[in-house]
């Protein structure tokens, strides 16, 4: 079932609540450490985008499956070892394209400015820069952000939603992390505007089609096609940032379940309408402002987690009896001293399973304000052993 999931070119958000920024993040973080951080990484996306006009769609997809599954830390990049699976193989993940665009910035990077750029950092400049040249607004990425310590399958498969999930329960999803119905909205509009969708996720029973676009799709997607099959999400301007999918989607004439839901929705449709009457630029401006809301989405940042040498793979990767990619990072050599040989890995898991670096409990937690927005740490619960 997994693997027959397509979760939203734009994914749908976790339903924990998140914190959405961090002081920590800044414009110029890169500004003394690696000054042309962003110029290298503009320029490699510059010449994908006129290689292939849809890697906009592949980038902004992969930056939300990451995102989603457990805040924006790049943890969907890291690949799986021979016996433990990482986001990458996650069911909805399986299609997820644009991690050789990001391993080339981080390549670039590495050879100027080396151990100071995180891939974290990449995949969000780099679709904001792909975005900006598919038509999108140029909204505003701080930087800073640092890599994941860990990449569990379990939190793709387990948070990521499909395309027919209902519109209630996919606002409130939305709206426990932060957003509201219109930024849900505007970030499906803006992402659901490019690219292109697998027959076998189109489902025109599921709800409402318009009779000609449905005639259009069985001709494209029916018999020997629908397994290989693909069908662009905007029929005229289907690599263009724009505001076209609300059009369509109340014409009844969007592949996706759930554009075509939010049309009918007694909720969600009036923002629609009400979008689609204001003129492009209001919704360039707005679905920017929800962009750089969703960047900073359970970032981690000061000195937790990692930059790590190579995007698809931790500092110091190490392997477990579990079913997820781990790794070892940040315990304090003190800790380790005196543990069994044999059972090193459970006592170092136990050190280290409430999600702190050094094993110490979280000084920032209770405070209301900024320190309540302290970024997210992905090594807590089960499967997750660091060390460096």
């Amino acid at each position: 079932m997994d693997a027959c999931r397509l979760v939203l070119a734009l994914g749908l958000l976790a339903a924990a609540a998140a914190p959405l920024a961090s002081a920590d993040l800044a414009p110029d973080f890169y500004k003394e450490s690696c000054p042309d951080a962003e110029k290298i990484v503009a320029a490699v996306i510059e010449k994908k985008m006129k290689d292939d006009p849809g890697t906009a769609a592949g980038l902004l997809r992969l930056l939300f499956h990451d995102c989603f599954a457990n805040g924006c830390d790049a943890s969907i990049l890291i690949d799986p070892l021979s016996n433990q699976s990482s986001e990458k193989e996650a069911g909805p993940n399986i299609s997820v394209r644009g991690y050789e665009i990001i391993d080339e910035a981080k390549k670039e990077l590495e050879a100027k400015c080396p151990n100071t750029v995180s891939c974290a950092d990449i995949i969000s400049l780099a679709t904001r820069d792909s975005v900006k040249l598919s038509g999108g607004p140029d909204y505003a990425v701080p930087t800073g952000r640092r890599d994941s310590l860990v990449s569990n399958r379990e939190d793709s498969d387990d948070n990521l939603p499909g395309p027919d999930i209902p519109v209630p329960q996919v606002t409130a999803d939305f709206v426990k992390a932060g957003f509201t119905a219109e930024e849900m909205v505007l970030l499906l509009a803006g992402g659901h505007s490019i690219g292109k969708v697998r027959c076998i996720f189109i489902e025109p029973d599921a709800s409402p089609m318009e009779p000609g676009y449905r005639a259009s799709i069985s001709k494209l997607c029916d018999g020997p096609n629908r397994e290989p099959g693909f069908v662009n999400m905007d029929q005229s301007n289907p690599n263009t940032i724009d505001n076209s999918s609300f059009a369509n989607a109340i014409a009844e004439k969007m592949p996706l379940t759930i554009d075509r839901l939010l049309a009918i929705d007694e909720k969600t449709g009036p923002i629609l309408k009400d979008m689609l009457n204001k003129p492009k630029e209001d919704f360039a401006s707005a679905f920017g402002k929800a962009m750089e809301k969703l960047t900073v989405l359970k970032a981690i940042t000061g000195k937790d987690g990692e930059v790590r040498k190579a995007c698809n793979e931790f500092n110091n990767p190490m392997s477990s009896d579990g079913p997820s990619v781990i790794r070892i990072s940040s315990v304090d050599p003190e800790d380790l001293d005196g543990l069994a040989a044999g059972n090193k890995q459970e006592q170092v898991s136990s050190i280290v399973s409430q999600g702190h670096e050094d094993g110490q409990p979280d000084a920032a937690a209770g405070n209301a304000d900024a320190k309540a927005e302290k970024p997210h740490k992905k090594a807590s619960g089960k499967h997750k052993l660091r060390s460096d």
